[in-house]
């Protein structure tokens, strides 16, 4: 953007020359309304601020400052192309909002020029599935499912429709994968627990009063590692005069494993 010091000279000089136009001059208040717009020009989503001095322009089409206006608003629209392909850029590197921000900026507010009507299409559908792809390569399978899902919602091709089911095919069946070992450690790590307390009954003549997380990783800082790992809370723990009950849950929270005296339960 050019200094303001260059702006404010050019108002000026345009209010000195009103004798060879018909405009009339601007005024202060005028000027410093443009001068504020200036403030909240954002070279990432010109767009916007494409809008904004339209609005702006159109409202004081009869004062000399539109040629200033109309000189900012084309230097605007001439990185449109460039944000274009620095949208894309950013969406390769993970930052999916910042550049759905941006494309959604060319698309709504200069649909007209070529930037505009490439990140308009690329909304349609590529986007999301670049999103929903990125997302899955890096194990992230329920969130490249979020992604796709709406986009069976809107008017597809017979061959985008196919890529959408295929992404949600392929979460679907890692989802249940990591779900049943996730289950299988859930098991695994509720009969370590069981371990500790029969052998601390064996120990000291009973069950603890209260068994937690923490209570466990004091017990064998060391050995409880895996445990700690598997699971993320150990619930509604009760001793009783015959033995003991609690809920395992696992990390992911999918699982939940009830225990009754030494039991597990499915």
């Amino acid at each position: 953007m050019r200094p303001r010091s260059f702006i404010v000279a050019s108002i000026v000089l345009s209010a000195a020359v009103l004798g060879c136009s018909k405009s009339q001059p601007t005024g202060a208040e005028v000027a410093a309304e443009f001068l504020a717009l200036l403030e909240t020009v954002d070279e990432e989503r010109p767009g916007a601020s494409v809008a904004r001095l339209t609005e702006f322009m159109n409202a004081n089409s009869r004062y000399e400052i539109v040629a200033e206006v109309e000189s900012e608003i084309d230097r605007l629209r001439s990185l449109a192309d460039g944000r274009y392909h620095e949208a894309r850029e950013i969406a390769r590197e993970g930052d999916f909002d910042r550049a759905e921000g941006m494309l959604q900026d060319l698309a709504t507010h200069l649909p007209e020029t070529s930037a505009g009507e490439s990140a308009k299409e690329h909304l349609g559908f590529d986007f999301y599935l670049g999103q929903a792809q990125w997302l899955m390569v890096r194990q992230r399978w329920e969130e490249g499912s979020e992604v796709v899902r709406p986009l069976l919602e809107r008017d597809l091709t017979r061959a985008q429709r196919e890529q959408v089911e295929t992404i949600l095919d392929g979460a679907g069946v890692v989802g249940a994968a990591h779900s049943q070992a996730e289950r299988a450690q859930t098991r695994a790590a509720t009969r370590n627990l069981v371990i500790y307390l029969e052998t601390m009954n064996a120990e000291e003549g009973a069950y603890p009063s209260q068994l937690s997380l923490s209570d466990v990783e004091k017990w064998d800082p060391i050995g409880s590692r895996s445990i700690l790992r598997t699971l993320s809370a150990i619930e509604d723990y009760q001793r009783t005069d015959r033995g003991y009950s609690f809920v395992a849950v696992s990390a992911g929270k999918q699982h939940r494993v009830r225990v009754v005296d030494g039991t597990i339960e499915e």
